[in-house]
């Protein structure tokens, strides 16, 4: 039977992505804490307007991308949370059509700790604890032949191993595992490092936000709600971090308030930024995307030169000024 020059079973297979047209699934890339607190506010608020939106908490050994992957076949709109280097990675290597359509942190979070300084790349030595698949910064600084220089352990969750001794050296965001070191290197008298990787020529960012190219250009309102909406979620948790706590403690009860507090701080100086004051938070910079994908070509991460331009998009500014 056919109806309007249609298969019957075309309808009928059609239906769930036309049911499913203007809702949107985010998947994050860690379990719920103020890193991530502009989804959750954005969808506790209502300000993804009309878009109804599913929040998912990341973790370890999750990939936001190929989540976000397996979503979209399946005929989902879905967003995902994950680094810079990843998604020209999943382009490059696997072919798969990412597009960032804003960013999170205007630099990079992560920070190295050692028990003894760290003057220059030279200076990465032993074990080196950095969770898995986000190693790309740590290879791109010593560059090619890193191997000789350090070891890569599974961080996991924690950064106890390195607080015992085990690793010379270990991962840590300004907003979690660093304030971690600082709390439990006090308790035990002791004293670390914390270097950037900016001081070592690596100048990235972190924590994009990503879909499809067929997402974007079926969707594109969509996708301007949820760029919208997440920063209008992030500036909200900044003005009210206390309320901010209890909407993530809805999700997980175990969340500590001193140190969720501890992170508005930090996430605070990766976002807002000059910037951001004059673009909108989730501002697109070009030259941050070409040093990512220049350092990884560098140190042998990719084997060709990516057409950069291809990776993110600037049509989707979020118009959330912060002050």
């Amino acid at each position: 039977m056919k109806r309007f020059g249609f298969p019957m079973v075309l309808i009928i297979i059609l239906l769930p992505w036309l049911a499913a047209a203007q809702e949107a699934i985010v998947q994050e890339a860690w379990l719920i804490h103020m890193e991530s607190a502009g989804g959750w506010v954005a969808v506790d608020k209502g300000f993804y307007g009309k878009v109804k939106v599913k929040e998912v908490q990341g973790g370890p050994g999750i990939s936001p991308i190929q989540k976000v992957g397996a979503a979209v076949r399946a005929g989902y709109i879905a967003f995902g949370n994950d680094y810079p280097e990843n998604i020209i990675r999943a382009r490059e290597k696997e072919g798969i059509d990412l597009v960032a359509v804003s960013v999170d942190f205007q630099t990079s979070a992560m920070r190295i700790i050692s028990w003894t300084p760290i003057k220059s790349a030279k200076d990465i030595k032993g074990d080196f604890g950095i969770w898995m698949g986000y190693d790309a910064k740590a290879k791109c600084a010593v560059g090619k032949g890193w191997e000789k220089q350090f070891t890569i352990q599974n961080q996991g969750g924690d950064i106890k191993p390195w607080l015992m001794g085990t690793w010379s050296l270990a991962s840590a965001m300004t907003y979690n595992e660093l304030i971690t070191a600082q709390r439990e290197t006090k308790k035990m008298g002791k004293t670390f490092y914390t270097t950037d990787y900016k001081d070592l020529g690596i100048d990235w960012m972190d924590n994009v936000l990503f879909t499809t190219e067929e997402i974007i250009k079926k969707y594109p309102e969509v996708v301007q709600a949820i760029v919208t909406g997440r920063y209008k979620g992030f500036l909200w948790a900044f003005e009210n971090p206390k309320e901010t706590f209890e909407i993530l403690k809805k999700i997980n009860e175990g969340l500590d308030f001193a140190h969720e507090m501890d992170a508005v701080a930090p996430m605070k100086a990766l976002m807002i930024t000059a910037d951001t004051k004059k673009y909108g938070l989730g501002y697109i910079n070009p030259k941050k995307w070409e040093n990512v994908a220049k350092d990884m070509f560098k140190a042998g991460l990719l084997e060709k030169m990516p057409d950069v331009k291809r990776v993110y998009t600037e049509k989707f500014p979020s118009g959330v000024m912060p002050k």
